[in-house]
């Protein structure tokens, strides 16, 4: 994933406030994505490979608060083809 590219779609969302947690205005996009594992039963057992989350994570470069993007929410998720084909 292209780092100028979240930058610029957080920017778009309004995303530009400072950190939640020392409010200095320095982040970092860090590379790659995380999935977010969604689970139906609190009592249940773990599910792998179910439903989850992708989303980037953006830490701020003073005090390391890492804050998390859901990629989807960004329009960035890779477009899925339909079952026929297109």
């Amino acid at each position: 994933m292209d780092k100028d590219t979240i930058a610029l779609k957080l920017q778009e969302k309004g995303a530009v406030k400072p950190c939640h947690r020392c409010e200095q205005m320095e982040f970092s996009i860090i590379n790659g994505y995380t999935n977010i594992q969604l689970q139906d039963d609190f009592d249940g057992p773990i599910v792998l490979g179910g439903a989850r989350i992708p989303v980037i994570h953006v830490a701020c470069q003073n005090c390391g608060a890492i804050t998390s993007h859901a990629l989807g929410a960004l329009g960035m998720l890779p477009k899925q083809e339909a079952p026929n084909g297109n």
